[in-house]
């Protein structure tokens, strides 16, 4: 989980980066992938410990897109919704391509 994927190296339609995020200095970027990689390390362990996944996915993603909009909007909120579901879609499609490679 900790590697990035470059989308439009995989998929031309997928959307661009956010302008915020392709403007941040480097301090800013590993700022930023420390906080998200503690925050998915949290929630793996808590989905492991109470072995309740889609409880642990869906608490997430309700304060995810609940503060999102508050700070983006709804358009905004959605696009990177969106592009969270075609990374995960990428993920599953290279997987099953190695699996077929194998």
């Amino acid at each position: 989980m900790g590697e990035i994927i470059h989308l439009s190296k995989f998929r031309s339609h997928a959307a661009q980066l956010c302008t915020e995020l392709s403007q941040a200095s480097e301090m800013d970027n590993q700022r930023i992938t420390a906080i998200r990689d503690h925050v998915e390390h949290l929630l793996d362990t808590m989905t492991r410990e109470e072995d309740l996944p889609l409880t642990i996915a869906m608490s997430a993603g309700r304060f995810a897109a609940m503060r999102m909009f508050q700070l983006q909007g709804r358009a905004e909120t959605l696009a990177f919704i969106d592009q969270c579901i075609t990374t995960a879609e990428l993920c599953d499609d290279i997987v099953r391509n190695l699996d077929e490679d194998a």
